[in-house]
């Protein structure tokens, strides 16, 4: 048979990664990635990305991969969600796209309950939101009197956006309108009901596809830059999550999934949404997967941690890498103590990490750490019963599993895949470090039939890739220090 060559992009709030893969018919071989920066513009009176640099960065990997391996037959864009691009009548850009961080945010959170309390709208569309989703910088237009919506004909989000710019259709992709906070709570329709309590237009909300869908092909000017012809754009599963769900060898309906990177998303699959009052309380989630499926999860800051230690460390001359902090920790005996990753004043950047921890542990009538290798060891040891935490939490839902998959970049860090395994008390396999870009190129050939469901995409991907297995160690230590740490978490709650 004919060997499929498939491009894809994934990019992240930091950087951007395209991959060229070929599929012989049995196996997914990638040729080659290509790393690209992903740099927010700070204007001073605000924050934007970058949009129009990273559709040039496409364009560079489009032809970089066209020199190198020919002409690709699909193509296809997944990135993290919320953000969007406003088009006009004549599908030009109104603004540029905002950072979800932007300032413009900082109090709408505020002003929407006093239009519809946050448990209405859990009910109405399974999100707990924030202000970095979609809606708050919507009504932000709005309680600030900005008249932009009004010109608005098209909201695109991201991935959407940098298709459109590819090659000119306009449509939605269902995961990456999960992020939104504006789907009912089936997530795979606009609902009507919030945009009409929270005065936004409905003419500009896109039609939405399901992954898989074809969204046209490269346009003449694309083609013109790149000497690409002839490639389909593809609806991948738009939302990086989601993608990387969808990418996990043999997952299913009695597996857990914990994708470690600047933060954690942990989850579980279901056919339908989880709306409970319980799961609403316990902080969960619910978003769209491929065919339909859906996503109950909880999500965390991880290594956003150890990279706030790494830049403190560096401010005082001492360069750590990655394999540096995994030694400290291996040579350093457990502190025993620990902090909640999801802190508010643990989760501002900047300052000196290991003064905040300290604070922390002074607060909760913990010892105060010292040496370096204490301060990552906690850290380490923190995100792993964070991650015990929820998957307590999910057994109290009565949502049980029996499998744990540890997926993305942070299942490089051994230590730390040991330490979820000790806290889990459970074998855990662990790897997949692009698991989010394979999930894009595993979509692409389910849009060229080349796998017809999502269980021979997922078997496709156990044959392309390797899992690693943890055994728990240590199940006596780690199960009396979960039980000091549930009583540190509970103190905590009561306070908030």
């Amino acid at each position: 048979m004919k060997e499929r060559l498939m491009i894809a992009a994934d990019i992240g709030a930091s950087g951007g990664k395209m991959a060229a893969a070929v599929f012989d018919g049995r196996q997914m071989h990638i040729n080659e990635y290509w790393d690209f920066p992903n740099r927010p513009a700070d204007i001073g009176t605000a924050l934007y990305w970058d949009a129009f640099g990273l559709y040039h960065s496409v364009l560079d990997g489009l032809a970089l991969f066209r020199g190198k391996y020919g002409q690709a037959d699909t193509f296809a864009i997944d990135t993290w969600g919320a953000s969007y691009g406003l088009l006009d009548g004549f599908g030009r850009l109104l603004e540029p796209v905002y950072h979800y961080r932007d300032e413009r945010t900082s109090g709408t959170m505020e002003d929407m309950k006093q239009v519809m309390d946050e448990w209405e709208l859990f009910q109405l569309t399974g999100c707990q939101c924030n202000r970095t989703y979609t809606l708050p910088q919507l009504y932000s237009y709005v309680v600030q009197k900005s008249r932009i919506l009004e010109s608005a004909e098209d909201m695109l989000f991201l991935p959407d956006l940098l298709s459109y710019f590819l090659g000119g259709e306009i449509s939605c992709e269902m995961t990456i309108a999960g992020t939104s906070c504006l789907l009912e709570n089936r997530q795979e329709d606009w609902s009507r009901q919030v945009m009409k309590r929270f005065a936004l237009p409905e003419k500009m909300l896109p039609p939405i596809v399901e992954p898989g869908n074809t969204k046209g092909s490269f346009g003449a000017w694309v083609t013109e830059k790149t000497g690409m012809q002839k490639t389909r754009i593809i609806a991948a599963v738009s939302h990086d999550s989601a993608a990387a769900v969808a990418a996990i060898p043999d997952f299913g309906k009695e597996d857990l999934y914990i994708s470690v990177g600047t933060s954690i998303s942990m989850g579980i699959e279901r056919e339908d949404c989880l709306l409970t009052r319980e799961a609403y309380e316990k902080g969960f989630k619910n978003t769209g997967g491929i065919d339909r499926r859906k996503i109950i999860y909880r999500d965390f800051s991880a290594s956003w941690h150890i990279n706030e230690f790494l830049r403190t460390k560096r401010e005082e001359g001492k360069d750590y890498t990655h394999p540096d902090l995994i030694w400290l920790a291996q040579n350093t005996p457990s502190p025993r103590v620990y902090i909640d990753v999801e802190d508010a004043l643990l989760g501002t950047a900047g300052g000196d990490t290991c003064a905040k921890i300290n604070d922390y542990l002074r607060r909760t009538g913990q010892p105060l750490l010292e040496k370096d290798g204490e301060f990552i060891r906690c850290i380490y040891e923190s995100i792993a019963m964070k991650a015990r935490h929820y998957a307590c939490a999910f057994r109290e839902l009565g949502e049980h599993f029996s499998r744990v998959y540890v997926i993305n970049g942070g299942s490089r860090n051994g230590l730390l895949m040991q330490f979820i395994s000790n806290a889990l008390d459970m074998e855990i396999h662990a790897g997949m470090t692009y698991a989010t870009i394979s999930g894009n190129l595993l979509t692409q050939l389910y849009a060229q039939g080349e796998v017809t469901s999502v269980e021979q995409m997922r078997q496709l991907s156990k044959e392309s890739f390797e899992l690693k297995v943890y055994e728990p160690e240590q199940g006596a230590r780690w199960r009396e220090e979960f039980a000091r740490y549930q009583i540190l978490e509970s103190s905590q709650s009561i306070k908030k």
